[in-house]
């Protein structure tokens, strides 16, 4: 059942998360971490795909963390559904056992990562910050795709920064909107944005929005 409020008050800078896993202890200690965490509000927790993805299409978080393994609609199912009703929100998958096929299958989903459960909490904060960054997070099973997966679109020499930034301008965002995202003032991003047209060969910023979805960001 839905838990449409973590009991924390509206902060609207934070980055906002819900859970979804059917293990009850699992989604309310997790929340109860993350929630005390600076930058990071457990908006909601869900122990049911189908009501999360419900939910979530009314009212999207920043982040989803998703479990692999539930009944009724797995976290496959969940993520591809979550991703035509909210495409907004970025997917974590969440496991505590799993393989290779299974991150794979979370990936092709439309999930941004992949999460063991006993990552550490504060390595998780991370991973969340940098997929709220529009950042790939791998780890456990996943990390051994990187020499298996099918070939896809080589980025130019571009630092982590400069490819978040990328990611959230083919979203639209303006300087102002990206700055807080990947916590530089709005002056240094305008300078990031000056380079990777430089580098991307990219006039304005409608042709920096192509350039990223032709490189798989977004």
């Amino acid at each position: 059942m839905g838990n449409t409020n973590s009991g924390t008050s509206a902060r609207d800078a934070d980055i906002r998360v819900v859970i979804v896993d059917d293990d009850l202890y699992v989604r309310t200690s997790l929340a109860r971490l993350l929630d005390r965490t600076e930058g990071i509000q457990v908006s909601a927790t869900f122990a049911d795909g189908l009501e999360a993805v419900a939910s979530m299409a009314a009212d999207p978080p920043d982040i989803a963390l998703i479990d692999i393994s539930m009944p009724v609609t797995d976290g496959m199912e969940t993520t591809r559904k979550l991703r035509g009703a909210a495409p907004s929100v970025r997917i974590l998958a969440l496991t505590s056992v799993s393989t290779e096929q299974a991150a794979a299958g979370m990936l092709e989903a439309g999930a941004i990562g992949f999460l063991m459960k006993d990552t550490p909490v504060t390595a998780m904060v991370h991973s969340i910050r940098a997929a709220n960054a529009g950042l790939s997070v791998l780890s456990g099973p996943a990390t051994r795709l990187i020499s298996t997966k099918r070939a896809e679109p080589i980025l130019p020499d571009l630092s982590e920064v400069e490819v978040a930034i990328l990611g959230l301008i083919a979203q639209g965002l303006t300087n102002a909107d990206i700055a807080p995202k990947v916590f530089l003032a709005a002056s240094t991003v305008k300078y990031h944005i000056s380079a990777l047209m430089m580098k991307l060969d990219a006039s304005n910023r409608v042709a920096l929005a192509v350039r990223a979805t032709e490189l798989g960001l977004r």
